[in-house]
């Protein structure tokens, strides 16, 4: 990987200064300005990688592995500890490794803040959005639980002490989850204090237990990390509905990657969308539902963050809920919009707990008021959450057994191809409800598992008996149907150097100049060349994928249209990957600017 201006030959305006690595995330003007811990990065290996190399680079760094999160969460991401003063040239060093696939700075987010209970005539806005009418299909059930990843829970709230079904504290890795600020007491509250049990307010679900999971440190504040970590733990425990009330989170790589592996396992991730009334051009991510506020008369509040990954919107202010020391209190923020949110996609599932995921999402997004601008929009989303329409279409939703496999195709190596030192191998696979693992064998032996796209992994040919042997490629799906395997026979040189120069594709962009400053369309021209032939390429936005292609040769000129209508002004990252018919990647990476 390269992710500095100019490499992969770009030209350069003399004299050119020395490059800085710059973070994939930091070309969101909003997540770079973001504090973080500078003692540590977050790197996730190439699967297939040999433990002895990756152990070897990271002493030759002076970073240590201070954490594993990839046993207990599944998240293939390793914590290093690096010395502050050197985490951006260590992280340079990480990225132009190639057994490294992503290095991330570990960023650190705020929090964002007819029953007979006697609080529960001032909350009007559980009417307003048809949660009483919701309750006559189902006040939940015990078999949907929902995870509260904040900074705990008051266990001694007389409206949550019969809620919560237990707990972790994972920022000090031990069972005290009691909350400390407040914020996740106000959370679980609104998503689930114990109704009609005359005292205090009512939550939006009854009888879904809510799991209380501390991630944050004495101040509040939560880590990227500690967030995605939360999560995946969550998941392990059996929660179908996990509540992140932090921000910004619309461009975080390493929550992204929590969410999308929690919905592989059947849970839904509810994130607040903001409160500091930003405007992103990000899309956000599938995986999850991000929720913005409303204030009084159905309009957007002035401080809730606003753009494409918006999803859906709840009231926001004026909130009844629970507080520390038995107490309750009155709040606003889109920490409280994503709890009702939560609670409304707990009673959903409740009320058919066979669907999967996406089934229940959809419940939400398709029955949502819509606000705003007619259809889908970066200010309400797709609508106001309507509880009682979206229990009422997830009961009739039909839950049809998945029983088809997914479906590999390799990209690179090419049948019969001849690998040199290390090489990457890229699989795509598709399946009509996602991806939930992609192992890949040599000559029937697993070497590695990668759990998001793209899939790929590292090869590397020195490590083996040079000669004949077979890379097979298998993909699981979320309802555990295994294709079958997809082999391609190659030949391990067996020389002990790395691939060479001629074996690697070239790319470099030829136009627009690096540091341009483009408005409207523009095109982005780049030559690529491998000696070995061509086989496919990708180009990327600000580390997202937005086109990849099949290319035949050994050389050609290839062009991508990119209009940055809508996208916030500041510095942007394009990248072209390229891979070679032997299965060989290179990239480089354009930096331009929009006004």
């Amino acid at each position: 990987m390269c992710l500095v201006v100019g490499c992969g030959g770009a030209s350069q305006p003399a004299p050119a200064p020395e490059p800085v690595f710059q973070f994939e995330e930091d070309a969101d003007p909003i997540l770079g300005g973001l504090a973080y811990v500078d003692e540590e990065l977050l790197i996730e290996v190439f699967p297939g990688a040999d433990p002895d190399d990756i152990a070897d680079l990271l002493e030759q760094l002076d970073a240590i592995v201070i954490e594993d999160l990839s046993d207990l969460e599944e998240l293939d991401l390793s914590v290093l500890g690096v010395n502050p003063e050197d985490l951006e040239a260590i992280a340079g060093e990480l990225d132009a490794s190639d057994l490294i696939e992503t290095v991330q700075k570990n960023y650190i987010f705020e929090p964002d803040q007819a029953p007979d209970d006697p609080l529960y005539a001032a909350q009007g806005y559980l009417e307003t959005i048809g949660v009483p009418a919701a309750w006559d299909i189902t006040i939940g059930s015990d078999a949907v639980t929902i995870a509260i990843v904040d900074s705990g829970v008051d266990l001694t709230h007389p409206d949550l002490v019969d809620r919560i079904a237990g707990g972790w504290n994972l920022y000090d890795h031990n069972a005290n989850y009691n909350d400390l600020t407040g914020h996740g007491t106000k959370v679980a509250g609104v998503a689930g204090a114990a109704t009609d049990n005359a005292i205090g307010v009512a939550g939006v679900t009854w009888s879904c237990p809510l799991l209380a999971v501390r991630v944050t440190d004495e101040k509040g504040r939560a880590s990227a990390r500690h967030l995605a970590s939360g999560i995946l733990w969550s998941v392990n425990q059996g929660a179908k509905v996990i509540v992140v009330s932090f921000a910004p989170l619309w461009s975080n790589a390493v929550v992204r990657w929590a969410a999308e592996r929690a919905w592989a396992r059947g849970a839904i991730v509810v994130i607040s969308t903001g409160n500091d009334g930003n405007v992103s051009a990000s899309v956000g991510y599938e995986q999850a539902l991000f929720v913005g506020a409303l204030g009084g008369d159905d309009q957007i509040a002035s401080f809730s963050d606003r753009g494409p990954f918006v999803d859906l919107v709840a009231p926001g202010v004026g909130i009844r809920t629970t507080a520390l020391a038995g107490d309750y209190a009155l709040v606003n923020g889109t920490s409280f919009s994503a709890p009702l949110v939560a609670g409304v996609v707990g009673l959903a599932w409740s009320a058919n707990p066979q669907l999967r995921p996406a089934t229940v999402a959809d419940a939400l997004l398709d029955t949502a008021v819509d606000l705003g601008e007619q259809g889908d929009d970066s200010v309400y989303g797709r609508g106001s959450v309507d509880a009682a329409a979206a229990v009422a279409e997830a009961s009739q939703a039909v839950f049809v057994p998945d029983s088809t496999p997914p479906t590999v195709s390799v990209v690179a190596p090419v049948d019969g191809a001849t690998l040199r030192g290390r090489t990457l191998a890229e699989v795509t696979v598709t399946d009509d409800w996602g991806v939930d693992r992609v192992v890949m064998s040599i000559d029937g032996i697993t070497v590695g598992t990668d759990r998001r796209y793209p899939y790929r992994f590292v090869i590397d040919a020195t490590k083996f008996a040079a000669g004949d042997h077979d890379l097979s490629f298998a993909a699981t799906d979320p309802s555990g149907n295994e294709g079958s395997p997809v082999t391609v026979s190659v030949t391990f040189a067996g020389s002990a150097i790395g691939a060479s120069e001629a074996s690697a594709p070239s790319v470099g962009f030829t136009a627009p100049a690096a540091g341009s400053t483009v408005t409207g369309s523009v095109t982005i021209s780049a030559t690529v060349a491998a000696d070995q032939g061509l086989s496919a390429i990708e180009w990327l936005i600000d580390g997202r994928s937005v086109l990849s292609s099949s290319i035949g040769g050994v050389s050609s000129d290839v062009s991508f249209q990119w209009s940055p209508v809508g996208i916030s002004a500041g510095q942007h990252t394009i990248t072209l990957v390229v891979t070679a018919a032997d299965g060989a990647i290179s990239e480089a990476t354009l930096i331009l600017l929009t006004d």
